[in-house]
């Protein structure tokens, strides 16, 4: 059954809007380095309702072993990494 990994990202103040892009750029290409992913999106936040989160991103797999693939990929756990550094993150994975 297919899963979904999202990720919320509240941005800190020092981390500027171009340097999130590269970042978000960076996830969204994992899709070419691991062969799990079945699909990246990222975005910017357009609502009031994301309690100051200011980007998102969603990866879908294809079942849980290949979550755990995911996570667990250097090219994962190097830019997640980044991304600790850049933005406060809430993730959550569920089956669709």
């Amino acid at each position: 059954m297919p899963l979904q990994h999202i990720v919320w990202l509240k941005k800190k103040d020092y981390c500027s809007q171009q340097q999130m892009q590269v970042l978000l750029d960076e996830v969204c290409s994992l899709v070419k380095v691991i062969s799990e992913i079945q699909s990246v999106s990222s975005g910017i936040n357009i609502t009031d309702r994301a309690d100051g989160f200011t980007h998102g991103i969603i990866v879908t797999v294809a079942h849980q072993q290949a979550l755990q693939t995911y996570i667990s990929h250097p090219a994962h756990v190097a830019v997640g990494k980044k991304l600790v550094k850049n933005a406060d993150i809430l993730a959550m994975d569920y089956e669709c």
